[in-house]
């Protein structure tokens, strides 16, 4: 089976939102851009929007990144004028089909546009969007007499009668399409307004409301400082636990019932940007003024501000945003509902905007997310205890480092040795003290790994003081380079020696004369000399292996919370080893386990779970 990866080209591929302008023709009450949507200048916008998009793309190509989903939202799109609009949309539409094959090869299908819009204007702008075939996410409240009283013009008109209208012509519309729906404690004082309002919209507008979505709204500064006391109240969590079972007695076993089990409640599955391990690497928004934020919950957030293109690098960018949304998530904490939670590694905590402005250390929908999993187990399983506790240790370390507890070093295990032993002469440091070639196997210099833009220099696993576990996600780049000098130790004829990989897993097996418990063995590669390339990273004097695609091939033999253990060496350099082993018994017992430099690792695919 081929692991699809992301082409030469590209080293890293990303979610790109587009906001080309924040002014919005609406004042909806729950939205948490605030005054933004009223100060923005729409012309100033406008005589810009396409040029940025054009410079984003070609900054990102130039830097190897690979927006491979471009997706239009607001403030409201649709209040640019149609010959924005249209030089936007063939932008987007050559950017897809000039990296078609790239991003098919990453499992997407994208060719055509897609906009987040009111409908306010989709009537006027139905051509224009069918030409390029754009897809379509509508905003509308419900139930509709909350569309009428919450989503009012500027002038605090009421425009229903238009929305339903245009929603019957939608679902008419030949190409993708949704509608949305964000819910306030408000929009739920009539549920069973609410749920007539759903089967009106599927059986007598004519639009297929399978294909909707319920987002809830939270907490926000922005919305509190524009409109004070006129906010609306976000939902609690009962809340929404009694839509979701409202709308499961009433849907279970009728034509929509694939909706509310597929798409209604998708905001809060591990499909989705909510549910990320680090969101900060791989969604960002940017606007028409070059500003970067981590998404349309984080504009004009300071905490969520990336950086700005105009005045940034790509990279630059793309580290601020992978710490940014690490320090957010640090700053408040790990609940202890999550340490301890089975779908931690589906879940990730929640939202980091959310928990920025609600100021919790988890998911606002957790008690939402919990029911979904339970009504869908086989789609969401929980960890078994065992891999549980693994990846929250992994994840604490990683996200939240100083809730670690730093336990202290163990102490040498003792080992029954020979009476005639020497400590100081025949000890392991000393054995290789004594010898160049062991000094050359053992060498912390001998082999650097680099995982995207980390270097890690390597170390024998006999050598070390403590174990350090590291985090591989699909897609990461993994080159190892080691000096041209190595081909010649234990080697007369270089052009023989081969650079020596062997990786394990921990899942034990026991085996041998010995019965012994060891590491399960998943595979060993060797590559010739000649074949490696010049290091880009460490000089002339070193060659370096691109080993990306062989872990990506092999991915499927990693397993959820299971350390990986990759050995480094050379295939002269381990035939001394075991030819050393022969000829010196203290060399031997003290050496008993692979000796050569070694990374250990977690494997995190960037969709679907790992067995």
């Amino acid at each position: 089976m081929k692991i699809p990866v992301a082409p030469p080209e590209f080293t890293r591929n990303i979610h790109l939102l587009y906001a080309p302008t924040l002014c919005c023709n609406l004042s909806c009450r729950y939205c948490y851009l605030g005054e933004q949507t009223t100060t923005a200048a729409l012309k100033k916008d406008a005589g810009r929007a396409v040029e940025t998009l054009r410079v984003a793309l070609d900054a990102l190509r130039q830097s190897g990144v690979l927006a491979f989903n471009v997706s239009l939202h607001g403030g409201e799109v649709t209040t640019l004028p149609p010959v924005v609009l249209e030089a936007l949309f063939t932008t987007i539409r050559r950017h897809y089909l000039t990296h078609f094959d790239d991003i098919s090869a990453l499992g997407h299908r994208k060719t055509a546009p897609h906009i987040k819009t009111n409908l306010y204007k989709f009537a006027s702008l139905y051509d224009l969007l069918d030409r390029h075939k754009v897809s379509v996410s509508a905003s509308i409240d419900l139930p509709l007499a909350m569309h009428a009283q919450y989503r009012t013009t500027r002038s605090g008109g009421d425009w229903l009668q238009r929305t339903l209208d245009n929603i019957r012509l939608l679902g008419r519309y030949p190409h993708g399409k949704k509608i949305s729906a964000t819910i306030c404690q408000e929009h739920l004082q009539d549920i069973p307004a609410l749920i007539r309002d759903i089967w009106f919209i599927h059986r007598e507008l004519g639009f297929d409301m399978n294909q909707f979505n319920l987002m809830f709204a939270f907490a926000s500064e922005l919305n509190d400082a524009d409109r004070g006391d006129a906010v609306l109240t976000p939902a609690t969590r009962d809340d929404q636990l009694a839509l979701y079972e409202a709308l499961k007695a009433e849907f279970s076993g009728t034509e929509l019932e694939e909706g509310l089990r597929r798409n209604w409640f998708d905001e809060f599955t591990p499909s989705y940007c909510t549910n990320a391990y680090n969101c900060g690497e791989r969604f960002y928004l940017l606007q028409s003024d070059g500003a970067v934020y981590s998404c349309v919950r984080g504009q004009g957030i300071e905490e969520f501000r990336y950086g700005n293109i105009f005045q940034d690098s790509i990279e630059d960018i793309l580290d601020n945003g992978a710490r940014k949304i690490r320090q957010i998530h640090q700053t408040h904490g790990m609940d202890s509902d999550c340490s301890g939670c089975g779908h931690l590694s589906l879940c990730h905590s929640g939202c980091p905007v959310v928990k920025h402005q609600t100021r919790q250390g988890k998911s606002y929908t957790c008690d939402l997310q919990k029911a979904m999993y339970a009504d869908n187990p086989k789609s969401f399983p929980a960890d078994e205890p065992d891999d549980q506790q693994a990846f929250a240790r992994l994840y604490t370390r990683d996200m939240h480092p100083a809730l670690v507890v730093q336990e202290p070093e163990a102490p040498p295990r003792a080992l029954l040795l020979p009476n005639d032993l020497n400590p100081e002469q025949h000890a392991l440091q000393a054995l290789i003290d004594d010898d160049p070639l062991l000094q050359a196997l053992y060498s912390d210099q001998a082999f650097t790994l680099q995982v995207n833009e980390e270097v890690i220099p390597l170390q024998s696993q006999l050598l070390k003081t403590q174990s350090v576990w590291h985090t591989l996600t699909e897609g990461d780049r993994v080159v190892v380079h080691l000096p041209r000098s190595l081909w010649r130790q234990n080697c007369d004829e270089p052009v023989r020696n081969t650079l020596y990989l062997q990786l394990l897993r921990d899942t034990p097996v026991v085996y041998g004369d010995e019965q012994r418990s060891k590491q399960a063995h998943v595979f060993t590669w060797q590559l010739y000399s000649d074949f490696l390339e010049s290091s880009d990273l460490l000089g002339p004097d070193y060659v370096m292996a691109d080993l990306s695609g062989l872990l990506a091939l092999h991915a499927r033999h990693y397993q959820k919370g299971v350390l990986n253990n990759l050995f480094f060496t050379t295939g002269y350099l381990r035939d001394y080893h075991y030819q050393k082993q022969k000829n010196n018994a203290f060399y031997h017992i003290q050496a008993i386990n692979l000796p050569f430099q070694n990374l250990e690792f977690f494997y995190l695919p960037r969709s679907g779970a790992l067995s």
